[in-house]
């Protein structure tokens, strides 16, 4: 499971001590279904891989495939971990072009 990072934990003990609420991103944030924490992991991982030479680009397959090798993954598990890893990417590449055409109408 993936647990709060050090800035969260920080905000969250700030917030305790000063008796202020949870900032809504951290109170509601999304939790994964049992399970799925082993793609999530994998997409960080595989994040490092992609191309940042040529602006926004996806995770090459061969880096998905080399990663379920190395982790022996099952046919099954293989099959889910491209499904989860191209629709992490798409919508990850979807988010980071947002942020540039912002930053780019804000020059």
């Amino acid at each position: 499971m993936i647990e709060q990072g050090p800035h969260e934990r920080a905000i969250a003990r700030q917030s305790y001590q000063s008796n202020q609420p949870l900032p809504s991103k951290i109170a509601n944030a999304p939790r994964l279904q049992l399970g799925l924490s082993l793609y999530i992991e994998a997409f960080f991982d595989l994040d490092s891989e992609r191309s940042h030479g040529m602006g926004l680009t996806p995770i090459p397959w061969t880096s998905i495939a080399s990663y379920a090798i190395a982790h022996e993954f099952d046919e099954e598990q293989t099959d889910s971990l491209f499904y989860h890893i191209k629709r992490l990417d798409t919508e990850h590449l979807k988010y980071l072009s947002s942020k540039q055409k912002v930053a780019q109408n804000a020059r």
